[in-house]
């Protein structure tokens, strides 16, 4: 009888995640052979067929993607300091983009804030502010806006996310909602959760009146002051290197933007 040790029970889930990864490489291989040797016919017909694959393959990363992260194991966490207007500016700096490719103003408002330090894991808060506001892009008609900020009290910090989109699902505008999010296992809410859970922050999803959602995202504040040379995270605000969240958010547009309308 074979015992398995903790680094044997993880094996197959780094396994599949390997194999899963490695076949879509391939079929990018493929539809790329193709796209070379169909590209010189200027068929249309087949240009979008190889579209639709690149797409639908993007989808299935991200989906597949978020399935491990929840069925993996959570981890002891260590935090760290994190600057939450740093959060709202990798946001905000993706506004040109959103409007030319969606249609949609996205605003920023920190309340007058310029720096607000907190302690926590800055790939799980971007992972929370990408998930929010790609729900947030996809409720949102071209035309719309969306608003990303800051709201301190004495004893607290919450970052909200507000549209004036879809809302949320109830009654008979559920079809609504469908319509506008991309499907699949829709699991970026439950990692939010997840994530929001391990850093001790809340979150709650709130309808806007007339229309709309809010999403807030509420954080106590430190109770011993938060040393800002210790903060790994800061950036410069003239830095204008692409963060991880905002090449999320890229992929994100690119999904968004070919999109095909299910049908009822």
């Amino acid at each position: 009888m074979v015992r398995q040790g903790q680094g044997e029970a993880e094996f197959p889930q780094k396994q599949l995640e390997t194999a899963f990864l490695h076949s879509l490489r391939l079929m990018d291989q493929n539809r790329e052979y193709l796209q070379m040797h169909l590209a010189p016919a200027a068929d249309s017909r087949a240009a979008q067929a190889l579209d639709d694959m690149a797409v639908e393959s993007a989808r299935l990363e991200r989906t597949f993607r978020e399935v491990m992260e929840l069925s993996a194991p959570e981890q002891p966490l260590h935090k760290l300091p994190l600057d939450l207007c740093q959060l709202v500016s990798q946001m905000a700096r993706m506004e040109e983009e959103i409007k030319a490719q969606c249609g949609t103003t996205l605003r920023a408002d920190c309340g007058g804030l310029t720096q607000c330090l907190v302690w926590g894991d800055r790939a799980m808060a971007e992972q929370i502010c990408f998930h929010l506001l790609s729900n947030a892009l996809h409720a949102v008609a071209p035309g719309g806006s969306i608003t990303v900020g800051l709201c301190r009290t004495e004893q607290d910090v919450t970052l909200f996310v507000e549209d004036d989109g879809c809302g949320l699902p109830e009654g008979e505008s559920w079809l609504e909602n469908r319509r506008r999010f991309l499907g699949g296992a829709q699991a970026g809410l439950l990692l939010c959760r997840r994530y929001c859970r391990q850093l001790g922050w809340e979150l709650a999803l709130l309808p806007r009146s007339p229309q709309g959602a809010r999403a807030e995202l509420k954080l106590p504040l430190p109770a011993r002051p938060v040393p800002i040379e210790a903060t790994v995270e800061f950036r410069s605000s003239a830095d204008r290197t692409p963060t991880a969240l905002q090449h999320q958010l890229r992929r994100e547009l690119y999904l968004l933007t070919r999109k095909t309308p299910l049908s009822d």
